[in-house]
């Protein structure tokens, strides 16, 4: 005997017999409830706290026939959430078309002659509506995720907002705060601004959106030479010229982030980033305008970023006391400002000088001005979040998102292990070409050339292990499209149970996600994090892992070498800093020649370069592989240079002289210094009676280790 399910169903005829016919085909699977009439009917359903999980109706009846009850039903809203099937021995169309149209899901005629395909039809109802109600309740949950989601994805960009334009601080000698002053700062103005000229229409959400942008303001900068960059003195007429270009740099950034240009926050940090700079008077820059023309958030960003930079220690300048910069900003020294935006400005800034710049820019209590008005405006935050047209707006985002997914840009499915199907939205056959309906899905996915065979093992492994307790599962899986391409997918799966206690879910829902755009775009930026900006070969971060990786895995024995061109400082001094990077990059371009393809070379700094040779190597070999390398600097298409080119060589072996990175570029590094004193172009394969290096070289900021 099969287990009983929990649910039960209504039996609704005024013949006992018939009733009973019906009882004994169901009752080993479920709790059996009946009615004489349609009345009774009714007031069951009524008064039960869970509807049946299918009723089951004849037609004629005293008191109620069967399709006043489905009228009633579908008055009551019932008739979508209730499988009702019509039991009749009337066998015309016109009886059956009349049943479909009112409601019910299938018309099983009297007498019943097989019970075992009558028992299938209702199951089959049955469990197409609990899944059904399983969407529904799976949607309502993902409502509830994509909110949190949202929040998230919030918090997320604004901290890779922060990351990256403290890249820029960082590297030109800014402190890591000036994003964080900037930001609050333009929150600050922006408040009191809006709350002073309302016509700007500054709502706390966008004053939120416009400050997180802010902190984009300076991003240009890292197309910016550092030479210029870090400069400790004024520029020249001609480095200013190419400084200014970081607003337009920025703004070339921007827009080669692809999903980035769909977020209402590009607007605010593409207007930000070109016009922070632009004057009242038009005398800015880059586009020159006036007055209005200026964004006002642009303005608040300028206003702020010229304060803070006068109040801050830079490289080029000491730093200004609070009261002298105020008074600079306001008689228009750093450039004329909106006067409106200025009057904001003198009353909020003893309060910005207090939180920002005081005591390490801990916060300190404001002026009962600032008090009240900070409470006017946390009171007003309250009162909205409590409104009833916040609540209402939820809920209409709710059904809005229940009506999306019927057309989402994502395949949604579900799998009944029971029938062995799977059912798709009408999206896998645009992407895949392919029917959405899936008979014999096991044998199916076994033979699915689309997914490759390890990758379908594993899902199936991890799949077994779902629970009731945990029943959601998701993965990314590269998948073979309709058209031969290959795209990445995010797996998302909702196991379902019947109600009979199995272990073992009886389906899923589920749905696939392409998420190749973001694995792409995580790809290149991974690309840009461990490769030099200026060679495009790979950078200290990525030489230090690539070598820590090979000790690890258990590589026998490599070569580091550490290559310097001899009196690069003459080239920059003689021919300028644009024709150092010059004779880098032809640096960069012609050793990967000289090696093998196992070989690889990076750019540890300036002139400095190293190079992982792998495999051992006689000390005559290396020797002239090392001369080789070291010799090329001299060859004809450097002899543009005013000044002789050449390159000195220090060499450390693995594992001979060290067994770390730190090590090994420490001993090549002690090696390289041996090889300039014996002057340009040597080369000192290291020993372990070498004198501790005394030149200079990129490595004079890595610690020291002690054997």
């Amino acid at each position: 005997m099969k287990s009983k399910s929990s649910g039960t169903i209504l039996i609704v005829d005024d013949s006992e017999l018939n009733r009973a016919i019906l009882k004994e085909i169901f009752y080993d699977e479920y709790s059996i409830e009946e009615a004489e009439n349609g009345r009774a009917a009714i007031e069951i359903i009524e008064n039960s706290k869970t509807l049946p999980e299918a009723l089951l109706l004849d037609i004629v009846m005293p008191e109620l026939d069967g399709f006043g009850v489905l009228e009633q039903l579908s008055e009551k809203g019932l008739i979508k959430s209730l499988p009702v099937f019509l039991i009749t021995s009337d066998t015309s169309s016109e009886v059956a078309v009349q049943g479909y149209e009112s409601g019910v899901v299938d018309v099983i005629n009297k007498p019943i002659v097989d019970p075992v395909i009558v028992r299938k039809r209702v199951n089959n109802a049955i469990e197409l509506y609990r899944s059904r109600n399983h969407l529904a309740s799976l949607v309502d949950e993902q409502v509830k995720t994509i909110k949190k989601q949202a929040e998230r994805l919030r918090f997320t960009n604004v901290t890779i907002i922060d990351m990256l334009s403290s890249v820029i601080e960082f590297r030109s000698g800014e402190s890591g705060q000036h994003v964080r002053r900037i930001r609050r700062a333009t929150k600050t103005m922006l408040e009191w601004f809006g709350k002073s000229y309302p016509e700007y229409e500054l709502t706390p959400e966008k004053i939120e959106v416009i400050s997180n942008a802010s902190a984009m303001h300076d991003i240009g900068k890292i197309s910016i030479p550092d030479y210029i960059l870090n400069k400790p003195g004024r520029l020249t007429a001609e480095e200013f010229e190419i400084m200014k270009k970081h607003t337009l740099y920025g703004c070339e950034i921007l827009q080669s982030i692809p999903f980035f240009h769909d977020e209402e926050i590009f607007e605010y940090c593409y207007e930000i980033c070109r016009h922070h700079h632009e004057r009242w008077d038009g005398k800015g820059y880059p586009d020159g305008l006036r007055g209005e023309d200026i964004s006002i958030w642009a303005q608040v960003v300028s206003m702020a970023d010229v304060y803070d930079a006068l109040v801050s220690e830079r490289c080029y300048k000491n730093a200004y006391p609070h009261k002298t910069a105020v008074k600079m900003v306001m008689e228009g020294e750093c450039g004329a400002f909106n006067p409106r935006l200025l009057q904001c400005f003198s009353e909020v800034a003893e309060y910005l000088h207090e939180t920002l710049y005081m005591d390490g820019g801990g916060e300190k209590f404001p002026t009962e001005a600032q008090s009240d008005w900070q409470a006017g405006a946390n009171k007003k935050t309250q009162e909205r979040n409590v409104s009833e047209a916040t609540l209402a707006l939820l809920e209409r985002e709710r059904q809005k998102y229940h009506w999306l997914s019927e057309m989402a840009d994502e395949i949604l499915f579900t799998f009944d292990k029971n029938a062995d199907t799977i059912e798709f939205t009408g999206k896998f056959t645009e992407v895949f070409r392919e029917g959405p309906h899936v008979l014999h899905a096991a044998d199916y996915l076994a033979h699915d050339e689309r997914i490759e065979a390890k990758d379908l093992a594993e899902i199936m492994k991890d799949v077994q292990k779902i629970t009731p307790e945990s029943p959601v599962y998701s993965t990314e899986v590269n998948l073979l499209n309709g058209d031969g391409s290959k795209e990445w997918y995010e797996l998302y799966l909702r196991a379902m149970w019947d109600d009979g206690g199995d272990e073992k879910p009886s389906g899923y829902i589920g749905k696939l996600s392409s998420i190749n755009v973001l694995k792409e775009e995580a790809l290149r930026w991974k690309r840009q994090a461990l490769h030099d900006y200026l060679t495009g070969l790979y950078n200290r971060q990525a030489l230090e892992g690539m070598v820590q990786e090979m000790i690890e895995e258990g590589e026998e024995a490599f070569i580091m070498l550490f290559v310097d061109v001899d009196d690069f400082k003459k080239v920059n001094s003689t021919m300028g800093h644009l024709a150092g990077d010059v004779l880098l990059k032809k640096i960069a371009k012609e050793i990967p020649a000289h090696l093998r393809s196992t070989d690889f070379v990076a750019r540890i700094g300036g002139d400095e370069f190293a190079i992982i040779v792998k495999g051992s190597m006689p000390d005559r070999l290396l020797q002239q592989k090392a001369e080789e390398i070291c010799w090329f600097y001299r060859e004809e298409e450097f002899s543009e240079y005013e000044i002789p080119i050449s390159g000195s060589m220090g060499a450390a072996r693995y594992p001979e002289d060290g067994g770390s990175y730190q090590a090994l570029m420490s001993k090549a590094n002690c090696a390289l210094c041996e090889a300039k004193k014996r002057g340009a172009g040597s080369y000192v394969l290291y020993h372990e009676n070498m004198a501790p290096p005394v030149c200079e070289s990129a490595l004079s900021s890595v610690d020291k280790i002690e054997e």
